[in-house]
């Protein structure tokens, strides 16, 4: 079954979208792009700095939500080359069963309309509780605050479309909470749910 634009909303918004408040003035559709943008090498930057002290389990979790993202972001930068198998491949060694399910489902929601998502994103800020058992689990709450002001929704011409067209809005800001857990069935943590933080998130 077709997905429609509100379910693809719904799912890559765990991504992009601003659920989050951002001191940034955002336009309702993205800005043009002065050039068009190409999609060599696009990046998702780490989380981790070295002048923060993580433990073990933290820096774990961290390294688990970045891998994530960036496999994520070579996904969405060019659906067209992944088949839905390699896809699930790309993200299951970070990610739990049902994330991997609800992303791949988008992905290829934007394979099959030949859109892509452009662009770096850059962390700006993160921040990692303290390990928790939670019975079937060892459990870390990432938050990041990222900016995906560089962010651009192309189609198969490479023309920037804006949210009418893609089904959501890119947005300049995002914070996101990621639940990262490592159950018994697990070899190491991996994402097991993403939803909006609450906070302030922007330059």
């Amino acid at each position: 079954m077709a997905r429609t634009p509100a379910l693809i909303a719904v799912v890559i918004a765990a991504l992009l979208c601003a659920s989050c408040t951002s001191t940034a003035t955002q336009s309702p559709s993205p800005a043009p792009a002065t050039s068009p943008p190409t999609a060599s090498s696009p990046s998702a930057s780490p989380s981790a700095t070295a002048t923060q002290s993580w433990s073990a389990q933290q820096a774990a979790a961290i390294e688990a939500v970045d891998a994530y993202r960036a496999a994520s972001q070579k996904i969405w930068s060019s659906p067209g080359s992944y088949s839905e198998s390699e896809m699930k491949a790309a993200l299951k060694a970070s990610a739990g069963p049902d994330v991997v399910s609800s992303n791949v489902g988008s992905y290829l929601d934007l394979k099959k309309r030949e859109l892509r998502i452009l662009g770096d994103t850059t962390v700006l800020t993160s921040s990692a509780g303290k390990a928790t058992d939670v019975g079937y689990a060892t459990q870390v709450v990432v938050t990041l605050c990222i900016d995906q002001s560089q962010l651009r929704a192309v189609d198969s011409a490479g023309n920037e479309v804006g949210a009418d067209k893609l089904g959501y809005e890119l947005t300049d800001f995002n914070l996101r909470e990621y639940t990262v857990q490592k159950r018994d069935s697990d070899k190491s943590l991996r994402v097991y749910g993403i939803a909006p933080a609450k906070g302030v998130c922007g330059p």
